[in-house]
Formats: C-alpha cells, sequence, structure tokens
C-alpha cells in the first residue's frame, strides 16, 4: 500500500498505521482528516522509509490493531525513538478484547477499542486542535490512572430534557440515571415490555443484555414509537452487532465499560 496525504488548510499532523480498509476501521481516516493533515501507511517500515522526519512532525500517531501483537512493541519502537514525544493511541480491533491476558500492550499508549473511537476522536482531538486539555496531549510517560485523574476534572456540560433509560434490571437504570442527572437530564425508567416506556423522551438508552434478535426488535419498536436518538449498550459488540443495531435506528452502540463523555457525546451529536 502506498502512503497517502490527505491534507486540509490547518489543523494536527496525525500519523495512521494499520489495515485501514478493514471493516472496524472504516470511520479511521474520515474521523482523523477532519482535523488536519493525516499520512497512512499499512506498515512501520512504509512509514519510517517514505517519511521526511525533518518536514512532518506527527502530533499524534495512531496504529489500527486488527489482532494481538499485530505491531509489536518491538516493530513500533522505531517510531518510538523518531518522534519519542508523541502521543500513541492504540487503536484496537475486533479480536483484540482480550489484549491484555493473550498479547502483550505497548507501554505508554492509549488503548481505545474500535467502538469508541468516534466519540472518543471528537473529544479528545478537538481538545487538542484548540489548546485545550486532552488526555491525548498528556506525556507519554503519564499512566491510566493519570489519564483518569484528569478526565475525572473535566468540566461536565449539562443539557436538559427526558431520557428513557430501558433495561430489565433496576440496578442498571439507577447508576445510569445518577449520571443522567448529573448531567441535568431527568431520567425515566422503562422496561422493555412496556409497550411505551416513556412519552416522548428527548434521548432514549437501551440496555441491550438479551438475545441479539430480541433486543434488535426491542430496539425497532422503541425508534417506531419515539422521535428521539438513542444510544445502545452491549457488552464487546463485533460489527455486524452494531451495524445492525445502528440499521434498527441506534445513533451509536457503546460497550461497556465506558467514559461517561463517549456517552454523552451522542446526546449532543448530529
Amino acid at each position: 500500500m502506498e502512503v497517502s496525504q490527505h491534507d486540509i488548510s490547518a489543523g494536527l499532523s496525525i500519523l495512521c498505521l494499520g489495515r485501514t480498509d478493514r471493516v472496524e476501521f472504516r470511520e479511521l481516516l474520515p474521523s482523523l482528516e477532519a482535523w488536519g493533515t493525516v499520512l497512512a501507511a499499512a506498515t512501520v517500515a512504509e512509514a519510517t522509509d517514505r517519511l521526511d522526519p525533518m518536514s512532518f512532525s506527527p502530533d499524534l500517531i495512531v496504529v489500527a490493531q486488527s489482532y494481538p501483537d499485530e505491531f509489536s512493541a518491538t516493530r513500533i519502537e522505531p517510531l518510538r525513538r523518531q518522534w519519542p514525544l508523541t502521543r500513541m493511541i492504540a487503536l484496537l480491533g475486533a479480536w483484540c478484547e482480550g489484549e491484555t491476558r493473550t498479547g502483550n500492550a505497548w507501554p505508554g499508549a492509549v488503548r481505545v477499542f474500535w467502538h469508541q473511537w468516534a466519540s472518543r476522536c471528537a473529544l479528545e482531538l478537538s481538545r487538542m486542535l484548540k489548546g485545550r486539555a486532552s488526555i491525548w496531549s498528556l506525556p507519554s510517560t503519564a499512566s491510566a490512572q493519570e489519564r483518569c485523574l484528569a478526565l475525572a476534572r473535566r468540566t461536565e456540560t449539562c443539557d436538559t430534557g427526558d431520557v428513557a433509560i430501558v433495561t430489565r434490571q433496576f440496578d442498571v437504570y439507577e447508576w445510569l440515571a445518577e449520571a443522567c442527572r448529573r448531567r441535568g437530564y431527568q431520567p425515566h425508567w422503562g422496561r422493555p415490555r412496556d409497550e411505551r416506556p416513556v412519552r416522548s423522551p428527548k434521548f432514549i438508552l437501551l440496555d441491550a443484555a438479551r438475545e441479539p434478535a430480541e433486543d434488535l426488535a426491542l430496539a425497532r419498536r422503541l425508534r417506531s414509537g419515539a422521535n428521539a436518538p438513542m444510544v445502545v449498550l452491549t457488552d464487546f459488540p463485533r460489527c455486524r452487532d452494531r451495524d445492525r443495531f445502528l440499521a434498527a435506528g441506534a445513533r451509536a452502540v457503546l460497550s461497556r465499560p465506558f467514559f461517561w463523555d463517549d456517552l454523552f457525546h451522542h446526546f449532543t451529536a448530529e
């Protein structure tokens, strides 16, 4: 694959590595191009052979890893030596959920799963471009705990409106409801068997915790009964799972655990 370059007039400089033609990474290049100049290469060798470090110094390196150890720590070491202060993002594909057990996670990298990418990219790159605090702009030596502390210090953006939280479990409703209240929303518990869980909600949160066919049917029913954006919460979705929920009317599909910023980003996204 040739190294490709996508320019816009101003913004961040980003180096993107990996198989961006894979289905789980189909949003990667378009999402990066919205924020600056993107240089894309399939392998580290292409990047180091073709890029001139004197004329291109990335603000961010994104490595799309399809399976554990596709890019080993040894393989990406030349990038660290060439740009030691640049933050590296490990974008993990659908087969990398167990990477910390079956592979070797790179030290000093921020790990983002493919289904987290859309919200995380928009939030962090917009902050970097505006010169505001971003966990992606912290030093590469910052630990995961330090990144979480930096995230917790952010000022929450509040809104108003009713949120229908559709779940079979009241304890799941309770912790989602508390987060919604902190953001200014008014939560309401809707159980799947209810014909219309909440009348005219502003947003819908669907806890998809049963059989996929049953949850998909529920998602379609909720969207047909309410003209409101819907976010589906599930566990380790595959690409086909996300696509089916999107086709059923969901705005986004998030996997637990998730950051609150990721969830509420989809409430305000167009």
